[in-house]
């Protein structure tokens, strides 16, 4: 799993290695990264529990919003996982 910009600051850098059980899912992995770095809860996370607008997550490089599954989609170890703040601007 690789983080972006200025998520890296929170995690320690730009890549982890989290296990995950045989048929993890996108939340699961959310979950577990939330165990481990609570302060990426405001930013990964809105007030529902539900994957902010502020993160954008993408898996082998499809944004986890337009997956058929979308947080529910099920990760295996060929996956590549990347977290990236939202961007805004002109």
């Amino acid at each position: 799993m690789r983080f972006y910009a200025t998520f890296r600051p929170l995690v320690g850098g730009s890549a982890v290695d989290l296990p995950l059980d045989e048929g993890a899912t996108v939340q699961d992995l959310l979950d577990a990264v939330l165990a481990r770095w609570p302060a990426l809860a405001e930013h990964l996370v809105d007030e529902e529990g539900r994957l902010s607008r502020r993160a954008n997550v993408f898996v082998d490089g499809r944004g986890v919003r337009w997956m058929p599954d979308g947080v529910a989609t099920v990760l295996s170890d060929a996956h590549e996982v990347d977290v990236f703040p939202a961007v805004a601007g002109g």
